[in-house]
């Protein structure tokens, strides 16, 4: 096979693009199983690989070990290539994406007013005692916590690149913008790298907000709190260990080591939306997507009124 700049050639070993497939019979159960899955955590879509991977072994008993894995990461590329499985329905990411942004005339513009007043939001944080910040280590499971942390006006942010020194220093000085203290909470891995990013990335940030502040600590400033996994999630959802990684020296560690992606979609949904409720204060957040609601409407009768 020519390579599409005709540099180099090489042997093809994958199937490229869109194509037809006949899996064996051992496949295709994995495949019925896959699509169970996919049908239980439907309002969770898209799944991440890992997640699948999970639900499959704690419901069908499926091989926990990462050629299985890997097995499976071949199964769903063929799936989605074949059509088997909706390419919608798995994430796996691996681009970055800026747009410039523009309309396709003065119609188009008018009709992305209607919808901007359509999706009309306050700001949910407004009026809080406290701002919240959503971490999460792996930026596959953005989208699902998402989905919690945007009904109460959270941001969430991919922890993953904290050891940047550029982003923990911006994230401190966004604390200190805020009228209000900032309690960040963090979903990560149960593992010594896991922990060992949040804890570094916490009082890392914690000193700058502290130096910045010219003040000698940052207690009433920022609030760091891990919220999953945590070893009582663990027991109580019974999620499947493996031992630590013998590269990963990052402090002493006893006992077994839990992914953030072992918990099934709506338990993670569940712990996320716990944590940020023992932090928000609920009146308020009511109050103001009530003030939204009747303040959408507003905008939707002038711009009917307007013949937009």
């Amino acid at each position: 096979m020519t390579s599409a700049n005709a540099i180099r050639t090489y042997t093809a070993t994958r199937v490229r693009g869109l194509a037809g497939w006949n899996p064996r019979a051992k496949t295709r159960r994995l495949l019925d199983q896959i699509h169970a899955i996919l049908r239980e955590y439907r309002e969770h879509l898209p799944l991440t690989c890992r997640q699948v991977f999970y639900r499959l072994v704690g419901a069908y008993l499926y091989d926990k070990t990462e050629q299985a894995y890997d097995r499976l990461l071949e199964t769903l590329n063929r799936a989605r290539r074949s059509g088997v499985v909706p390419f919608n329905a798995i994430r796996d990411d691996g681009m970055t994406e800026n747009a410039p942004g523009g309309f396709y005339g003065i119609p188009d513009f008018y009709r992305g007013v209607r919808a901007a007043a359509a999706d009309y939001r306050r700001d949910r944080m407004a009026g809080q005692p406290r701002a919240v910040e959503l971490w999460v280590e792996a930026g596959g499971m953005v989208p699902q916590a998402a989905r919690v942390a945007h009904h109460y006006g959270i941001t969430v942010y991919s922890s993953g690149g904290f050891d940047s020194l550029t982003v923990k220093h911006d994230a401190a000085r966004r604390f200190l913008a805020r009228d209000v203290p900032t309690v960040v909470v963090h979903a990560g891995d149960f593992d010594p790298s896991g922990l060992s990013v949040f804890d570094s990335a916490a009082e890392d940030v914690s000193m700058l907000v502290a130096d910045l502040a010219g003040v000698d600590d940052a207690r009433g400033l920022v609030d760091f709190r891990r919220v999953v996994v945590t070893p009582d999630q663990i027991a109580r959802y019974r999620l499947p260990e493996a031992p630590p990684k013998a590269t990963d020296r990052r402090g002493a560690w006893e006992g077994g080591t839990v992914q953030a992606e072992a918990l099934a979609p709506d338990d993670l949904a569940a712990e996320l939306r716990a944590a940020i409720e023992s932090v928000v204060d609920l009146d308020i957040l009511t109050s103001t997507i009530a003030a939204e609601t009747a303040e959408r409407a507003q905008l939707l009768a002038r711009l009917e009124a307007e013949g937009w």
